[in-house]
């Protein structure tokens, strides 16, 4: 019979354990982590739950792949039995009893036994039987969760089928606009769906939006809030994310702190989401309120497990605060924060998973050196015995020399075992060591392609032929709608000269004024080229309203100081969407002084030109406007535009102290916060999301 302790160090049981222990260290540190970076950004944490739940999924295969040898168990040592020199003297004349033949063939007849007994016994050990019990409920409960699943994929493929694009202007406009924020190549599917209570992101191969009946009644602020957070899924490729947590959750079924961890990783991504609505311009209180109205309005959501809900009433009061708490950090990690979190992570992850401890080498200990004279007298002594009859003294000595015999094979066969042990560590160091470095080899090489493909493909684009081709569709054809095409498509050639003489003949000179503004569009990719703001600052003044208007946009776009005058020009234009559109291009143009229509513009009527007014001089600085920043303030009574001229006055920095000082004394601690942290530094109120008051328009 073999004993519980002797198995249970061997074999899947020690494999099991190992993994278990390993899962449950990578979850914890995760947790650590995450628990130090309350403060930080919702997208910061989401990707440590998202390495670690990779990690998890990853964590067999590296413990059966590639161990990493930490010598943490005692040595086993290899003791030969040293024999002891001969015995003088006569040896006994009694004869010795029959049964030491059977006492001395005892030994023997087990060591011969045929291993298979061995592995026999093994098998039908009571322990191997739990274990085969506790593997078939492991793979019963993963079937039966991955079931689950793939009925719920199944609901929400059945939810996809029956539903209806929403592909009219008032739906398109703003999906375009918020895909054109959130910088997405190809808008996704956007469905409208009676079976759907709460709008839900799905697909992970072919991103889709879909929308609940309901819809039909929204706003366009609504509709624009609810397209922000659906497609800031998309843009951050949540649902691959949150596929990794269902499979994890599947396979580690029996372990808390995993499905703690994918409840996380849903929650972090929620909030990251929000955040990121929050930075493309949505304010926070109109967001927190279509929220808060959206979940209300549904009583019982059924949305399928596989998709991503925008809101669930357990996490949703988390959320609310996250949203209207004025300290939290709502920016995403820089892309180098993001590559240094997830290797960082990463490298410590593969390390826990790779780690198996193996014991350190064993410490043989050879036979004690016998003299010549007494091996000679050892030899004597066995022969004379021998011819009398009487046994051998080694059996005397020893017990008998076939146990003597086993002790020096097993002896021999430990020494050899560590020996292997010692080889294999070798090996495994040595294949990691090669692998590290094939690894880093690979990593260059994939990284020379990578370049060589980037510069190959710039030369490629540089040898195109589809721009001159598309310049003669633009200045020859006769269709209005084929020139608005081919206007649109050299957007991405506004740099080749060929292209921005076309665009902007075409902006003066077209007499459809659907080409004309997409030609002004299309010469906002134009860096800072001669043609392009020569050909802009004359549609400036188009006798067309949209033409105008996009042509300021794509001053801003291109940036250049030298298209200041025209647009401080057109601060006057009749039009209220041509002088915002300025106001947001006098923005970016990187001015060092607000021009005087630009800080007059504080009194307009309008509160949206007002608070555009404000991010334009927050982002020139200029002293010159701090006067007119503190009488604004004075009249204002709308709380966001108060705040919004706070922001502008913390810019210009320690010139606007005397004009924050009041501010201590308010009554409103929200105000009070603001002027505070404007007082500690320029841009200690946080970021401020950029305005983006122009789509990217699409051809019909």
């Amino acid at each position: 019979m073999i004993s519980f302790s002797s198995f249970a160090m061997s074999g899947s049981s020690v494999s099991m354990l190992m993994l278990l222990v390993k899962a449950t260290l990578i979850l914890v540190v995760a947790l650590g982590i995450t628990l130090s970076m309350q403060r930080a950004s919702a997208g910061a944490r989401h990707l440590v739950w998202l390495v670690t739940l990779a990690t998890l999924l990853l964590v067999p295969a590296l413990t059966a792949w590639g161990p990493i040898p930490l010598r943490i168990l005692p040595p086993t040592a290899s003791v030969a039995p040293a024999i002891a020199p001969s015995v003088t003297g006569s040896p006994p004349k009694t004869e010795p009893p029959k049964s030491n033949k059977s006492a001395t063939n005892a030994p023997s007849a087990t060591a011969n036994r045929p291993a298979t007994s061995l592995e026999q016994e093994i098998a039908s050990s009571p322990v191997l039987s739990g274990i085969s019990m506790v593997l078939l409920l492991w793979a019963v409960v993963v079937f039966a969760i991955a079931v689950s699943l793939g009925y719920a994929s199944m609901m929400v493929k059945r939810i996809v089928n029956r539903a209806r694009p929403l592909d009219s202007e008032d739906w398109l406009t703003p999906l375009w606009e918020v895909s054109d924020r959130l910088s997405l190549d190809e808008p996704p599917r956007l469905l409208r769906s009676e079976d759907a209570k709460m709008p839900f992101a799905c697909g992970v191969f072919r991103p889709t939006i879909v929308l609940p009946s309901e819809c039909d009644t929204w706003s366009l602020d609504r509709r624009r809030a609810v397209l922000l957070h659906e497609l800031a899924h998309v843009r951050r490729h949540d649902l691959i994310g949150h596929t990794l947590g269902r499979l994890a959750c599947a396979v580690y079924w029996f372990h808390p702190l995993v499905w703690t961890a994918a409840k996380q990783l849903r929650s972090e991504s929620e909030r990251a989401c929000d955040d990121l609505a929050l930075a493309c311009g949505a304010r926070a209180a109109d967001y927190a309120e279509h929220l808060l109205d959206i979940v209300t309005s549904v009583k019982r959501d059924a949305t399928p497990s596989v998709a991503l809900a925008m809101a669930r009433r357990k996490e949703f009061e988390g959320r609310m605060l996250a949203i209207l708490d004025p300290d939290l950090r709502h920016s995403s990690p820089s892309r180098k924060q993001a590559i240094a979190l997830i290797g960082s992570l990463a490298m410590i992850s593969i390390v826990v998973g790779a780690a198996a401890p193996s014991p350190r080498p064993a410490v043989p200990v050879t036979r004690a050196p016998v003299s010549r004279d007494a091996d000679l007298q050892l030899a004597s002594s066995q022969k004379t015995h021998a011819e009398k009859g009487y046994p051998d003294s080694r059996e005397i000595i020893g017990g008998s020399m076939t146990h003597q015999s086993m002790q020096t094979t097993t002896s021999q066969s430990q020494q050899t075992v560590t020996a292997q042990q010692q080889t294999v560590t070798s090996s495994v160091q040595d294949a990691i060591s090669i692998g590290m470095k094939a690894g880093m080899k690979a990593g260059m090489n994939a990284g020379e392609a990578t370049l060589a493909a980037i510069l190959g493909k710039q030369a490629a684009k540089d040898t195109d032929e589809r721009p001159v081709l598309l310049a003669r569709i633009l200045t020859n054809d006769t269709s209005a709608s084929l020139r608005r095409i081919a206007a649109w498509g050299l957007n991405d050639y506004a740099n080749r000269q060929v292209a921005a003489e076309a665009l902007a003949k075409a902006l003066r000179s077209d007499r459809d004024a659907s080409v004309r503004e997409m030609a002004a569009w299309s010469l906002s990719e134009a860096d800072h080229s001669a043609i392009a703001i020569d050909g802009l600052t004359a549609a400036l003044h188009d006798s067309d309203t949209d033409v105008r208007a996009t042509a300021a946009w794509s001053l801003g776009n291109v940036g250049d100081r030298s298209s200041s005058d025209a647009l401080a020009a057109a601060l006057s234009d009749p039009s209220a969407e041509v002088r915002k559109r300025a106001t947001w291009a006098l923005g970016n143009t990187d001015l060092k002084q607000a021009p005087p229509r630009l800080i007059a513009q504080l009194s307009d009527k309008d509160p949206e030109t007002r608070e555009i007014t404000a991010w334009a001089l927050y982002e020139i600085e200029d002293p010159a406007a701090i006067s007119a920043l503190q009488a604004a303030l004075a009249r204002e009574q709308n709380k966001e535009l108060q705040i919004a001229y706070i922001r502008a006055l913390a810019a210009v920095g320690e010139k606007s102290v005397d004009a924050l000082k009041g501010l201590l004394e308010s009554n409103d601690p929200e105000i009070k916060s603001i002027a505070v942290r404007a007082l500690a530094g320029g841009h200690a109120t946080g970021p401020w999301p950029r305005p983006w008051p122009q789509p990217r328009p699409y051809p019909n």
